[in-house]
């Protein structure tokens, strides 16, 4: 175990599901060419790398553009090309399955085949699939499986939708809207009950969760202070509201159908919220975090405030983040001093391998 690497956000880029893309009109993923990939190529890398197992997924789009059954046997396809990767390469890979998400019927067959007959190590999702995030009800049957089979399962950004205009000087998703998906999905996640209703999964957030950590005072006091309210409604609403109630009922008289609407969404919304046992803060420190593309000191402090350190795992992004960056977050996880020698262990290698274990015996 001593030095071992075990990589828990390891892209692959199979030619069937890159062909199948290209036929859809799509050569990029977070505003980059989906480059050529064979399994050599993540052997080489490994090995130059120090790697010494890749737990494989499939970065976005995934099947999303594609038609419903097109994308059940696009799914198919590519978790049957990752059950033999394993067994070509004994002991170097394991495999998260790829869903034919949003379609939830299709998505619950493929979980019940990658995880029972292929025996793949987990699942992968994605962030929001379209303007639908994780945490939506849409999705209520897909996470009450993973509950029942005791998943891993592993989340990786999406792009943004084709009507979100980034800063003139913010090109591409890679740079910061990836990890706002992220964060939006986890909090999603937390608000909308789903780890209070299915605590056997393990989520693994992409990318040190986004900016979750550093924004987990602003989530936990919006909670207590909605909760605070939910407690005794009419007279903390009035006592709240009362420096401008005046103004506040002339506003609901003036726009009728637009504020029943809205309480009637808000209604859904308290009622989730006010099924959570737990303050925010607890859910985000249940969150598993991976290091891919986010291994400096000011992580690394957000990280340890929020979790402990078996929560926190060496991820690559390969094959998207370039080599050299990849042996770069390799060398400040070995020279920060925010962990001890163990912690970096685990950090590396020994918290994956429990995980994986954990949801695989």
């Amino acid at each position: 175990m001593a030095g071992q690497i075990v990589d828990v956000h390891h892209h692959i880029i199979p030619k069937p599901y890159k062909d199948e893309l290209k036929k859809a009109g799509v050569s990029t993923a977070g505003g980059f060419p989906i480059k050529d990939w064979v399994p050599e190529d993540s052997i080489k890398m490994m090995d130059e790398l120090n790697i010494d197992v890749g737990v494989t997924s499939i970065s976005e789009p995934g099947t999303m553009p594609l038609k419903k059954r097109h994308a059940a046997k696009v799914a198919r396809k590519v978790n049957e090309y990752q059950a033999q990767l394993k067994k070509d390469y004994p002991g170097r890979f394991k495999s998260f399955a790829l869903l034919p998400m949003p379609h939830v019927k299709e998505s619950l067959k493929e979980i019940e085949y990658a995880l029972d007959v292929l025996k793949l190590d987990g699942v992968g999702l994605y962030s929001n699939y379209g303007e639908e995030f994780l945490g939506n009800d849409k999705f209520e049957e897909v996470m009450k499986l993973l509950h029942e089979k005791d998943a891993v399962v592993f989340i990786h950004p999406s792009a943004s939708e084709k009507e979100f205009v980034p800063p003139e000087y913010i090109p591409t998703d890679f740079i910061e809207e990836f990890t706002f998906n992220t964060t939006r999905a986890a909090n999603n996640l937390i608000l909308s009950g789903t780890l209070e209703r299915y605590p056997n999964i393990d989520f693994i957030l992409a990318h040190a969760g986004g900016v979750l950590p550093y924004l987990e005072w602003r989530i936990d006091e919006t909670l207590k202070t909605e909760q605070y309210i939910l407690k005794d409604p009419l007279n903390r609403v009035d006592m709240i509201m009362r420096k401008d109630k005046g103004g506040f009922v002339k506003e609901l008289l003036k726009h009728p159908i637009r504020y029943t609407k809205m309480f009637k969404n808000y209604a859904h919304i308290v009622r989730r919220w006010s099924s959570l046992s737990q303050p925010a803060a607890y859910y985000i420190r249940k969150f598993h975090y991976d290091t891919a593309l986010s291994t400096g000191d000011s992580t690394f402090a957000s990280i340890k405030e929020v979790t402990d350190i078996s929560h926190f795992h060496f991820g690559s992004d390969a094959h998207f983040a370039p080599d050299r960056w990849i042996a770069e977050m390799e060398k400040n996880i070995k020279e920060t001093d925010y962990f001890t020698d163990k912690e970096k262990q685990q950090i590396f290698s020994t918290n994956a391998v429990e995980l994986l274990n954990k949801h695989n015996n």
